[in-house]
């Protein structure tokens, strides 16, 4: 991973240098400030991902252009993926304007002119994607910049939560797996924009392994919520509960169990915390709203009630502190 950061500058020379690690980290351009100030703050992570880029970027609220100016400099072919972190974005491009909120992507064509408007302070999970690894894949490619592909529901929330499991993965990623992953990446974008049939059918494998990865980071995220469940999870994603439960069919836990599970688990961490809450309050956060079905689910997961389990721990705890 290679990181850029204006900390290392001296504060008349930050906003300079943040010009060349734009260009330098993406494409060539030209950032703006919106107001006047001493110093400027913009760090840059970026990592390979098979012949993708992967980025992360934070700063403050600026312009950033790209005009047939930088373009003639720098005439490259590519796609950007944004997947906004934090903060807001007004993106334009091909005579459209979109409006990207925390949680929602847009993508932009760095061989035709772009703006985006970032406000306040925000962070971006970028993906510098070989253009013609992207457009081939869509219906109608120029309908689809400077669009906000919202990620809450169907194809968008896929896509989200397929950009966001890539920014946890080890960097040490064999060149097959990134190989695969780009793929992957490639797939859920273009079905989220609009993908040609052809490109949908030769991406099915990866596309069904975008989705069961996405559907697992939606219930890791929502653990707390009593509501969850296969139908719930289906609704969201806009898929049958058919499908849904054909993505968990080689492995040993239902969409079902797999929940059960991980609040089982998340439960557990938590009664071993010196300042744990009551057993009802730890049963309440992870969904669990019957303490009785909660102690028996409990017991035959670890082999004892969740009482006695958090009353051994903190037994424990207090002997390696004398030790």
């Amino acid at each position: 991973m290679r990181t850029w950061t204006t900390e290392t500058y001296p504060q008349n020379e930050q906003f300079s240098y943040w010009r060349e690690v734009l260009c330098e980290a993406f494409v060539s351009l030209d950032p703006v400030r919106k107001r006047p100030e001493v110093g400027f703050t913009g760090q840059v992570c970026t990592r390979p991902l098979d012949r993708t880029a992967q980025t992360t970027i934070f700063s403050r609220g600026q312009f950033i252009n790209r005009r047939m100016e930088e373009i003639r400099r720098n005439p490259v072919e590519f796609c950007f993926a944004n997947f906004q972190l934090e903060g807001s974005c007004v993106v334009r491009q091909d005579g459209r304007e979109g409006f990207v909120a925390a949680g929602d992507f847009s993508v932009v064509d760095s061989t035709r002119p772009y703006f985006l408007d970032f406000r306040g302070d925000w962070r971006v999970l970028s993906f510098r994607i070989p253009r013609n690894q992207l457009v081939s894949k869509l219906v109608s490619p120029r309908e689809t910049t400077a669009r906000c592909v919202s990620g809450t529901t169907g194809a968008g929330l896929v896509a989200t939560q397929f950009m966001r499991s890539l920014d946890q993965l080890d960097e040490n990623l064999s060149a097959t797996a990134q190989e695969g992953l780009s793929s992957a990446l490639n797939g859920v974008i273009a079905v989220a924009l609009g993908c040609t049939v052809d490109a949908q059918e030769q991406d099915q494998r990866s596309l069904r392994c975008a989705l069961r990865q996405a559907v697992e980071n939606y219930i890791a995220d929502n653990l707390a919520d009593p509501l969850l469940s296969p139908e719930s999870i289906a609704l969201r994603f806009r898929v049958s509960r058919r499908t849904l439960y054909s993505l968990f069919e080689d492995s040993p836990l239902s969409v079902s169990g797999t929940i059960r599970e991980l609040r089982l688990e998340r439960s557990a961490r938590d009664l071993t915390r010196s300042d744990r809450p009551t057993v009802l309050a730890v049963a309440l956060r992870w969904g669990f709203n019957d303490l009785s079905q909660y102690s028996r689910s409990f017991k035959s997961r670890f082999g004892v009630s969740p009482r006695t389990f958090a009353t051994t721990s903190v037994s424990l705890q207090s002997e390696r502190k004398r030790l």
